[in-house]
């Protein structure tokens, strides 16, 4: 017999590269099957190459985690069994990655963020399973191969070992599970790089997007709002005059440049002269003279995400929620950044955070920006960084110098970051001589005033093969104190010399009225909008916003605001815009109509989410039956 002293104990590091190699050949093995069912033709070698990440952070988690229970075993048992530690971590990986399988055939999509919902569906899944025995018959053979795997020998017999080994196996681990040694932690949502809903499909490991789910739990799942006050008959007739009739643009886009800057936090409110008659965002409201203009476009919701949803695809956003790193955002939209690039377009989107905060890299590249850069590519820097990341004007020269490389036509998404915060950095004269938090609004949003107009006369002191089209839009408002639609009130500018008349919209613009106005300008059809163009006088006013439950109409003169719960409790103010809401009057029977539309177009709206058929809202509301081309509309 041993004696306690040279008992063999089992090399840790060993034993988890022994298991990851093992659990990697058989993730890489299940996407080869999977693959010839999920890929689409023309896919593979993307979505493969693409998923190998997904994989070995699987593999690596599942390594780390069996390696982490040999460990104490190892010190507390005088015999420790060599072979089957590897089953537990083989029936998670197996058995996820099955039920992904089977929710995919159902579904056309990964379980996901839906996971945490197996648990209540235990017994339907294993009766699938039963169902689909060839399946549980491999996985029971693939067990039986993973029992016999044996833990390796401990090369070392220092005190420590096993210690340190477990210390490497983490220092391994992580970086592996993580996607890298710095940046936010990937996530499935990080497939959505690939630009393709249906190569992001292929591209995701189905156990690491069950694994990743469960772990984030129901705080992450959405969940469609119970709208059941009004018959589905009656919402999709009133949805249907919503949308006037009318006739798809044809022929060839018209070629022209795109620059849609998204003004991080930018609110109307904060944008009035001081009490002093100083301006706060001199050069905007100068540009805006010679555009058109609004200081009263709605935004469609609180986050950056929510704002470009609203912005580039022209849809209405889940109330007070983002479809980012969501399994909604792996649904197939008709997006004017994915439209443009089918078309030609050079597409790329860039940051002054973090790439990925939030999922909004990711989340660009599924909209159809072909690439996403955030400020760990912008190494010349005139300024330090704030909380958030680079200041504008160093996030404007490395996009101007990005601009000179790309090919024309181009659309440029610039989401800024100076008003991401309150401060302004050393050397910089603040408007406001003060450290009150309103002054540290308003200074900032000075600084970024003038970055963004150096920007405009940069775009327009060079030489380009095509006219320039300029978007200067807030994403959301923030740090507004006042009531909802004060909230929800953000500037917007369109700049096109000779191409866009300067004014005023005839009507108060959404978010979503954006896209629609980009796309008549390019001759390019998006008649999955929800919203209408800006320039079309004749178009009807749909725009709405939300806040904890509570839905706001805007009309004519008039707002109301309505519970979505009980749309009987209404309250109406009057309005009339540019100024701000009126004090609270009487609802009529034109409010009382309003609420049943914004009632009606929000049930459809989020109907058409949540089952993945988002084009055809408005396509059905205006007729348009068949399936356009990307490129000019005509039918393939």
């Amino acid at each position: 017999m041993i004696p306690p002293a040279q008992r063999p104990r089992p090399g840790l590091f060993l034993t988890w590269l022994r298991f990851l190699v093992v659990l990697t050949l058989i993730t890489g093995g299940l996407r080869l099957v999977s693959d010839a069912v999920m890929t689409p033709e023309g896919l593979w070698p993307t979505a493969w190459w693409w998923g190998l990440r997904f994989d070995l952070a699987i593999s690596a988690l599942l390594a780390g985690l069996t390696t982490l229970a040999l460990w104490p075993a190892s010190r507390l048992l005088k015999r420790l069994p060599r072979r089957g530690w590897l089953v537990p971590a083989g029936v998670i990986l197996l058995f996820a990655q099955l039920g992904d399988w089977l929710y995919w055939q159902e579904t056309g999509r990964h379980v996901g963020y839906e996971a945490a919902e197996l648990a209540n569906s235990a017994g339907s899944l294993g009766g699938m399973l039963i169902a689909h025995w060839p399946y549980l018959l491999g996985t029971l053979v693939l067990l039986v191969v993973l029992a016999r795997v044996p833990v390796a020998e401990a090369r070392l017999r220092v005190r420590f070992a096993p210690e340190l080994a477990m210390l490497a196996v983490i220092v391994a681990t992580v970086p592996i599970v993580r996607g890298g040694v710095s940046g936010v932690p990937q996530s499935p949502d990080d497939a959505l790089r690939l630009g393709n809903p249906e190569a992001a499909t292929a591209a995701l490991n189905g156990a690491y997007a069950a694994l990743h789910g469960l772990q984030r739990g129901q705080k992450y799942a959405l969940e469609p709002v119970p709208l059941g006050w009004m018959r589905d008959g009656e919402a999709r007739s009133r949805v249907d005059r919503l949308y006037p009739d009318a006739a798809l643009a044809s022929g060839e886009p018209r070629r022209m440049n795109v620059a849609f800057v998204l003004l991080e936090s930018w609110a109307s409110v904060f944008m009035a002269p001081l009490d002093d008659g100083r301006p706060v965002t001199p050069r905007f409201d100068a540009l805006a003279e010679r555009s058109l203009h609004s200081a009263d476009l709605i935004a469609g919701g609180r986050r950056t995400t929510e704002g470009m949803f609203s912005l580039f695809c022209s849809y209405q956003n889940p109330p007070g929620q983002t479809i980012a790193q969501t399994d909604l955002a792996r649904h197939d939209y008709d997006c004017l950044p994915e439209r443009l690039a089918q078309a030609g377009w050079q597409t790329a989107f860039f940051q002054g955070s973090h790439e990925n905060t939030s999922g909004t890299g990711a989340f660009a590249q599924a909209l159809g920006f072909r690439e996403s850069l955030g400020k760990e590519a912008i190494e010349q820097r005139q300024w330090p960084e704030n909380y958030w990341g680079v200041y504008d004007r160093d996030l404007y020269r490395f996009v101007l110098e990005r601009m000179g490389e790309m090919r024309e036509p181009m659309l440029v998404g610039i989401n800024t970051n100076t008003t991401h915060d309150t401060q302004v950095p050393p050397g910089i004269t603040p408007l406001i001589d003060s450290d009150s938090r309103a002054a540290g609004i308003r200074n900032t949003l000075h600084m970024a005033d003038e970055a963004v107009g150096d920007f405009v006369e940069a775009i327009e002191s060079r030489d380009w093969q095509h006219p320039w089209l300029i978007v200067l839009v807030s994403d959301h408002t923030s740090r507004v104190e006042g009531s909802i639609l004060e909230r929800s009130r953000l500037p917007f500018l369109l700049y096109a010399p000779g191409i866009v008349e300067p004014g005023r919209p005839s009507r108060t613009g959404h978010q979503r009225d954006v896209a629609p106005t980009l796309a008549e300008l390019l001759d390019l059809p998006l008649p999955g909008a929800m919203g209408h163009s800006l320039l079309d006088p004749a178009a009807p006013q749909l725009a709405e916003y939300h806040q904890a439950g509570t839905l706001g109409w805007v009309m004519d003169d008039q707002v109301v605001e309505f519970s979505l719960l009980d749309p009987t409790r209404q309250r109406c103010f009057a309005w009339q815009p540019p100024s701000a809401p009126g004090p609270e009057q009487p609802c009529d029977e034109r409010a009382r109509q309003g609420v049943k539309d914004a009632y009606a177009l929000t049930q459809q709206a989020q109907r058409h989410l949540f089952d993945g058929t988002t084009e055809a809202l408005a396509r059905q509301a205006r007729h348009h039956d068949s399936r356009r081309s990307l490129a000019s509309g005509t039918p393939p």
